[in-house]
């Protein structure tokens, strides 16, 4: 027998009463492995088809996929706050 899997680590997070929780809310399902960042309660839905950081987003994810770090947005936009649908292409 030959010890060759890794494991998957990950850095998502949100907050509960002020308290950083690792992992996701119960308003988001789907596969995470590829996800980093606060998942807020505000970003909800399927993000199976979605990698990169999630931190600032909220809206609901459900039927996007792409790589969110491509969408290069800065540190002030992820302090204000975006709408993941405003980074869905035209």
């Amino acid at each position: 027998m030959k010890k060759n899997l890794n494991k998957i680590k990950y850095s998502l997070y949100h907050y509960e009463n002020g308290k950083r929780i690792e992992g996701i809310h119960d308003r988001l399902y789907g596969n995470i492995s590829e996800l980093s960042g606060n998942v807020s309660e505000l970003l909800i839905g399927n993000i199976s088809g979605l990698s990169g950081n999630v931190s600032g987003l909220y809206g609901d994810a459900s039927g996007l996929f792409g790589e969110l770090d491509s969408c290069e947005i800065t540190d002030e936009e992820r302090a204000k706050g975006i709408n993941i649908n405003d980074l869905v292409k035209d």
